[in-house]
Order: C-alpha cells, then sequence, then structure tokens
C-alpha cells in the first residue's frame, strides 16, 4: 500500500495541490483524472519520486517497487526490441550468467568443479523456480500483444519512431511486473487490437495501477476506481469513468445546496446582528450570535464540474448524392502492395469510420480519398459540388507560422462563423491569453488542436480526417463529436479512440491484407459481426485441416475454452454428452453467486478505502490499524474471489 500524507505542491505562486492526504490499495485500479493542466503528470511523477512534494510525505511498505511510464522521454537502452524487452528480467538474466561463468570455469578447471558443483545447482534452482525458463515465451506474449510482429523483434530501438518506441517501455514496464504500475496516457500510441490486448492485461495484473487517459472506453473497462483533481484535492469516486460521471454530479448538487443553506443562514445570522448590535435590549443576544458566526466552519463553493462547449456547423451546401467513387483501384510503393482491386462507393450524409490495424494502409486510403495520392491502377471520381477539407496527421505542420492562436482562427473563418470562434478555439483548450499565443511556440499537441479548430471552421460538406482525436482531451473529444453527428455533410475518418467510433460511425470499412471489407451499421456492431465472421472462417479451417471434429469440437476450438482427449470427461464446452446443460447451468449459478459476492466485496474496499483516504484516521494508530488489515483482509477476499471467476468463466 503507498500512502500519501498531507502532499503540498506548487510552482512559483501558483499551488496545484494543498494538503492531500491519498492512498492506493492492494489490486486498486485508479483512473487519475482532471483538467490539462491539473497537475495529473506532476502527481505521477511525485508517485515515482522523480519529483518531491513541497510539503508531506509518502509511505510504502519495505521493498515496494514502482514502475513510471511517462508520455515522454522514455528510457530505453540501444539494443534490439527483444533485447529491451528481455531485460526486465536483468536479475534472473544475472543468475543465468554467473550460472553459465561457473559452468566454464568447471570446464577449464576441473580440479575445483566439485567445490563449485554445489553453487552452480543453486543458481539452477533459483532460475528455474523464479521463471527463468518462462522468460522468453513471456516476452514473446507482451511484444506480440503490443503488436510487434517477429521480424520487428530485432529491430534496434533507435531505429523505431517515438510511438513505437513507447510501446518497447511499456512492454518492459509490464514484464518487470511492479506492485505499482503508474501509466501516464498509455494508450496514446496504440491501435484498437493493441489496446484491447492491454485492457486484458490489466484486468489479470497482480499488483495495482494508476493511470491518466483520455479514453473513455479504456478506462470504463480497466479502472475501480476515479481520483479527480478538484480544487487542488484528490476526490475519491468508486467506480468506473462513467458512474464517476453519475456520481460527480450528484455530489457537486449535494455540495451546493448544503453550501446555499449555509449562506442563507449565515446571511441571516448576519442580518440580526445589524439589526439589533446598537439596541441594549438585544445587544447581548447580538454579541451572541457574532460569537456563533465565528463559530461556523465556511465551507468552500463547489466547483461545477467543467460543462463541455457544444457548437454547430451551418448547413453546407449540399453536394451530389454519390460524394466518392472508387473502382479497381490498386496502389503499391515499390515491391508493397498495398491495396488491389478496391471498389467503395461514399453517399451524401454518411460518416464512415477506417478501420484495421497500424500499416494495413488506412491513411493511404484516406490521401487517395483527398487526391493526395496517386494511384497505379483503376479510377477516382469525386462527386459534383463536392467541397473537402482533409485533417492528415501533420496538419499541424502546415500551419502559418507568423500569426496568433486567434489571428489564425479568424482569418480562416468565414465572416458568418466570426461570433463563434473564441468558443471554438476555448472548446479546443486555447483560452484567455492562450489565444495570444504566437504559433510557432506552441507545443505538438497545441498545433494539432489548433489545426483541427481551423479545419472545423472552415465551410466544407465532406470532411475527411485521419486521427482527429489524438492530443485531445475528453472535454475536446465531445465538443468534436457533437459537431460531427450534427454535421449534415459526410465525414470520413480514422480514429483509435472506441468512444468515438461507437458514438459517429454508421458505416465501418476495414482495411488490411491489400483490400476492404464493408460493413453498412455501426461500430458495436461491426465488432460482433467481425467476431462471428473470424469464427466461422477459423472452423471452416479447422476443418478442412481435419481437426474439426464436428460442429462441436469446432466451436469449442473457437472459443478457445473447449476440452480435448482425457480432459473432455470433466465437462466443457465441447461436450456432446446430455449432462453438459445441466453443468453449464450450474455454472452460471455459481457465476451469479459470485459476481454478487465480488460486487459486495468490492462496495465493502472502497468504503474502507475512502475512510482510509482520511489524515485524520492516522492520528489513532490503534484504528488506523485495525482498519488497514480489515482492508487488506478484503482485498485478498476480492482477489480469491476474482481468481475463481475467473477460472469458472473460462
Amino acid at each position: 500500500m503507498l500512502k500519501a500524507m498531507g502532499i503540498h505542491r506548487g510552482f512559483a505562486t501558483q499551488s496545484i495541490f494543498e494538503g492531500v492526504d491519498w492512498f492506493v490499495g492492494d489490486r486498486d485500479r485508479v483512473g487519475l483524472v482532471g483538467p490539462n493542466g491539473s497537475g495529473k503528470s506532476t502527481w505521477l511523477k511525485m508517485l515515482a519520486g522523480e519529483e518531491s512534494p513541497n510539503e508531506g510525505r509518502f509511505e510504502t511498505p519495505k521493498g515496494y517497487r514502482i514502475g513510471y511510464l511517462p508520455q515522454f522521454s522514455f528510457r530505453l537502452g540501444t539494443g534490439t526490441v527483444r533485447q529491451e524487452a528481455r531485460a526486465a528480467f536483468e536479475p534472473l538474466l544475472a543468475l543465468r550468467r554467473e550460472q553459465e561463468s561457473l559452468e566454464r570455469e568447471m570446464e577449464a578447471n576441473p580440479a575445483e568443479a566439485e567445490s563449485l558443483l554445489g553453487r552452480v545447482g543453486h543458481l539452477e534452482e533459483q532460475f528455474k523456480d523464479r521463471g527463468g525458463y518462462d522468460i522468453d515465451r513471456k516476452v514473446d506474449r507482451v511484444l506480440r500483444g503490443l503488436g510487434f510482429s517477429l521480424a520487428d523483434f530485432e529491430r534496434l530501438v533507435g531505429d523505431l519512431s517515438g510511438g513505437w518506441q513507447m510501446r518497447v517501455a511499456l512492454a518492459r514496464l509490464l514484464l518487470e511486473q511492479p506492485d505499482l504500475l503508474l501509466l501516464d496516457e498509455p494508450t496514446n500510441h496504440l491501435d484498437i487490437e493493441a489496446r484491447d490486448w492491454l485492457e486484458g492485461f490489466l484486468a489479470g495484473y497482480p499488483g495495482s495501477f494508476v493511470v491518466v487517459s483520455h479514453d473513455r472506453f479504456f478506462l470504463d473497462r480497466t479502472v475501480n476506481r476515479v481520483s479527480d483533481i478538484m480544487q487542488r484535492k484528490l476526490v475519491d469516486y468508486s467506480g468506473n469513468y462513467s458512474k464517476f460521471l453519475t456520481e460527480r454530479e450528484r455530489r457537486y448538487d449535494a455540495a451546493m445546496k448544503a453550501w446555499e443553506r449555509q449562506q442563507e443562514e449565515i446571511k441571516r445570522i448576519e442580518r440580526f446582528i445589524e439589526r439589533f448590535k446598537a439596541k441594549n435590549t438585544k445587544a447581548t443576544q447580538a454579541q451572541s450570535r457574532v460569537k456563533m458566526l465565528e463559530k461556523i466552519e465556511r465551507l468552500e463553493k463547489p466547483v461545477l464540474p467543467p460543462k463541455t462547449i457544444h457548437f454547430k456547423f451551418p448547413s453546407p451546401d449540399r453536394s451530389e448524392r454519390i460524394v466518392f467513387r472508387l473502382e479497381d483501384v490498386a496502389k503499391s510503393y515499390g515491391s508493397l502492395q498495398v491495396f488491389e482491386k478496391v471498389d467503395l462507393l461514399i453517399e451524401r450524409g454518411q460518416k464512415v469510420a477506417l478501420v484495421g490495424p497500424n500499416g494495413a494502409g488506412k491513411s493511404t486510403l484516406m490521401r487517395i480519398l483527398a487526391d493526395q495520392e496517386p494511384i497505379d491502377r483503376g479510377e477516382r471520381v469525386t462527386g459534383k459540388s463536392v467541397k473537402m477539407e482533409f485533417f492528415a496527421q501533420d496538419a499541424a505542420d502546415r500551419l502559418p507560422k507568423d500569426l496568433t492562436v486567434l489571428r489564425a482562427a479568424e482569418d480562416q473563418a468565414p465572416t458568418s462563423f466570426i461570433p463563434q470562434v473564441r468558443g471554438l478555439l476555448g472548446a479546443f483548450l486555447f483560452s484567455g491569453p492562450a489565444v495570444d499565443k504566437p504559433i510557432p511556440v506552441l507545443s505538438g499537441g497545441e498545433r494539432n488542436r489548433l489545426a483541427l479548430a481551423l479545419m472545423l471552421m472552415t465551410p466544407s460538406n465532406l470532411f475527411l480526417m485521419d486521427e482527429p482525436t489524438n492530443h485531445l482531451d475528453m472535454d475536446s473529444k465531445d465538443v468534436l463529436l457533437h459537431a460531427l453527428k450534427t454535421f449534415e455533410g459526410t465525414v470520413v475518418f480514422v480514429s483509435h479512440d472506441r468512444f468515438f467510433l461507437s458514438n459517429l460511425a454508421d458505416r465501418v470499412i476495414e482495411v488490411g491484407g491489400g483490400t476492404i471489407y464493408d460493413y453498412p451499421g455501426d461500430y458495436e456492431s461491426f465488432l460482433v459481426h467481425k467476431a462471428e465472421r473470424e469464427a466461422a472462417q477459423l472452423a471452416a479451417e479447422e476443418r478442412a485441416a481435419g481437426r474439426g471434429g464436428g460442429a462441436n469440437a469446432s466451436r469449442s476450438g473457437v472459443g478457445g475454452a473447449g476440452v480435448s482427449g482425457a480432459d473432455s470427461s470433466a465437462g466443457g464446452v465441447g461436450e456432446s454428452n446430455g449432462d453438459g446443460g445441466g453443468k453449464r447451468k450450474a455454472s452460471a449459478h455459481q457465476l451469479k453467486k459470485l459476481e454478487d459476492e465480488i460486487a459486495e466485496l468490492e462496495e465493502k474496499k472502497a468504503k474502507l478505502g475512502e475512510l482510509l483516504s482520511r489524515g485524520e484516521i492516522y492520528a489513532d494508530p490503534a484504528k488506523s490499524a485495525f482498519y488497514t488489515k480489515e482492508y487488506q483482509e478484503i482485498a485478498e477476499k476480492l482477489d480469491s474471489a476474482l481468481e475463481s471467476w475467473a477460472e469458472l468463466a473460462e
């Protein structure tokens, strides 16, 4: 367990944290949230020991290990991807090197062999017991999960882009398996497949983690507690991000009513004092009210949770019904065939998502649609009256260099949109003095946000958008999402943000393998359809390979929960005996009981966690020891219940 006690942190005249008491318990999954600039990264750096508080202290048990993934400046060596990942097991690898050195010495000096044999055996036993023979399997699993191919394993880390270097740093950290993981925007450079894998990995992580992320879906899937940075404090909420949003609104309403009631009471007392302080018959009572007023512990007016600024595009000019048409399109780069015989038709008003793993060709297809990439064969036709705006991943590099943020926006916007310019800039985190910043001094993320805002100010009936959600916080994503949902024109976009995908796309085009797969429905329906399609394909391949063994065996193979050989008698998914249905019903009943137990334990753990996060409890050592012990016991019961649930679910 990690405890923060009385933490103060500030820079110059700005105070970021004041008197913060906070903790992380065993197997806690904490989402750290707050507006940009509220101090999320600073808090992680203090937890990691890279920065120190001005006052207060952090306490951890002896030997407690903390691992930290920053947004930038990853600490990596100069070796290959595989070597960097294997470095997570350096203590084990050192044992193996010592053993091999002693074995060479035994060969060179047979007379010393007997005296060295015991030490060699001891090293071998330690290496085996601590999982040394599983190192390569673990490394392969994590690297493949994060999107590396086998060929990538031997690439030098220095030859990789910043995004792929982040994946190497993340892989090494996950393999080190510290007691507490600190992850600052770990999904920034991950595609959807790698994010899905990371979610699954974190679900089974034996330690605790604190994560900062602007991916709402990721937080909903991974955290069981949210710590919100509010008024220089950390306010804890039990549950995932969606539950936090609801509970924060409820708490704000309750706090505002309490503050308003206290203000009314204060004003009532002040009126009494003002009315009767000069009257001899009431002077004593007035003086009593003065003392009463001095004793009132004033409530701080609650801060309104940030509200998303929405805006609506003016109705665009109407384009022809057929916005794009690709016929028999082929595209290659040298010997690399990206597309072959691609046909595609996009109609007016559609919101089309291009999906697929990194490197599948999504950006290439987007540039072909934007007529910024020549095709080798086929035809590309743009409909009549189509007015297009293209947001490319390098859009930030094409901003004017001699203007301020506000001047660039005013130059870009049509006259009718000028009144909305400052509101839109504010929605993308440019407000107050920030609108007067010269563009050359903006950070990479700021330039990206500005480029997107400028594009949205341009009257168009077609938006092509390649990764528009990169570098946006949740509020800015909501602004963009709301605007595009109500946009009457056509949108084709690439995004790795699943909440954005799920709430915008009404058609999905999967890119990969040199072709496209067109699904006429929303993203959630596409995922279900894709899973069924891949399951059917796998079953067909197994039957063709002679491993199918009938419908039941195919089905068990697809799910990964099937049984074979002697194990089949134990009652698995692939059974065909009459008792299988009864056993499944019994298992479902046990699962329900376990889920109820887990919910109850999580609620108890959350309540104890909130109690332990209050600094005053540590003034009574006996009381704090009692509740800490109870918290740890409930955490252990919860771990056991979760493991049982996972085994039964499989």
